[in-house]
């Protein structure tokens, strides 16, 4: 779900280990010879034996250390069947080229509902702990050498580059103050929660819980649970090829997103359905736009600057300045409504005050 391509930061390198300290932990987690009762902060820190002693003591703080109890607790197989789990969502780019089967975690867990419990509130403790927190000196994941990693510090190292430097990624607004979102939703595919490949930048609007993204998956549900129908910020993001479209008049208008490519098409149209207030917000900027677009053309037509021929360098600053600038892409779509000579359009380019010959 992206209408430009991304690029990991340096820092996701960092967020890379911190899906290996997992790793490695459900690993011992999964030795069958295993005993809950020895799961304790001490233990961590046998497995975790190169993270400072302080940090892995405050990392089981907050019911950790209780819920690998809980998981330690587990028969074998099923603990055994986690890890695997893990591994293979975690080679995320695989997993996601080859159809993207990423297995719901609680059909790997089965019917206990307090070990699923355990597991998703485990890793989604895993992701907010990603957060700093100045209060209790927590500075999100520290490595042996001074290295550390924050939801903060992520957020600023993936906004030093476009798109992400203003441009929010799904629908090509201004990105403002960044949340951090979850291409698959950590509730559902609590896996996933620190993954590098599922952790990306983007505007409050598009992640909104209640109106637009929120925690529904970028998946297709049932069996087959294909992802080659959805967009992917790093691996499958929207071609040069698309281009927003405005049907109807500037009093209607309708933009939508469009390809000639039938295949890409159909990604479109799931991404936009994922984000649903994209309509609403488009419609809005086209209508600021264009009232732009008609003030400046009205200011400096003449005999030599037509409207077709104002518009079309208007035209080519947006399309070259696309992912470089919020709504550059809308903003052309307004621009070739123009030049299409769509109904209703071109007579808003009259000027109501026309200069009077005296």
């Amino acid at each position: 779900m992206a209408l430009h391509p991304l690029s990991l930061p340096p820092s996701a390198a960092l967020l890379s280990q911190i899906v290996e300290l997992l790793k490695t932990l459900l690993l011992q987690l999964a030795q069958p010879e295993l005993l809950a009762v020895n799961v304790n902060t001490a233990w961590v820190q046998g497995v975790w034996n190169q993270q400072d002693a302080e940090w892995v003591r405050r990392f089981c703080l907050g019911g950790q250390e209780a819920r690998l109890r809980v998981i330690a607790g587990a028969p074998p197989a099923v603990r055994q069947a986690l890890y695997n789990e893990f591994c293979a969502q975690n080679n995320f780019e695989v997993t996601f080229t080859a159809g993207g089967d990423f297995r719901d975690f609680k059909k790997v867990v089965g019917d206990d509902q307090v070990l699923a419990d355990a597991v998703r509130e485990f890793f989604e403790k895993c992701y907010a702990l990603l957060g700093a927190n100045k209060r209790t000196g927590w500075n999100g994941y520290e490595f042996p050498g001074g290295q550390t990693i924050s939801k903060s510090v992520y957020s600023s190292d993936f906004r030093t580059q476009p798109p992400t430097l203003e441009v929010c990624p799904y629908c090509d607004g201004n990105i403002g103050t960044p949340q951090l979102d979850h291409y698959l939703f950590k509730s559902g595919f609590p896996l996933l929660a620190c993954s590098p490949f599922n952790l990306f930048p983007t505007c409050i609007s598009c992640n909104d819980v209640a109106t637009a993204k929120g925690n529904r998956p970028a998946i297709t549900l049932g069996k087959a649970r294909s992802m080659k129908k959805w967009l992917h910020p790093l691996f499958r993001p929207a071609t040069a090829a698309v281009k927003i479209k405005l049907t109807g008049t500037p009093k209607d208008w309708i933009p939508k997103l469009q390809v000639a490519d039938r295949a890409e098409q159909a990604r479109l149209c799931n991404h936009t359905s994922l984000i649903r207030t994209l309509s609403k917000r488009w419609t809005d900027r086209a209508a600021v736009t264009f009232d732009v677009l008609v003030n400046k053309v009205r200011r400096e037509i003449n005999a030599v600057n037509t409207i077709d021929s104002l518009v079309k360098v208007i035209l080519m600053d947006y399309q070259a300045t696309r992912g470089k600038r919020s709504f550059a892409l809308l903003d052309a779509a307004v621009c070739e409504a123009v030049l299409d000579g769509r109904p209703g359009y071109l007579e808003e380019f009259d000027d109501p005050n026309p200069p009077q010959l005296v």
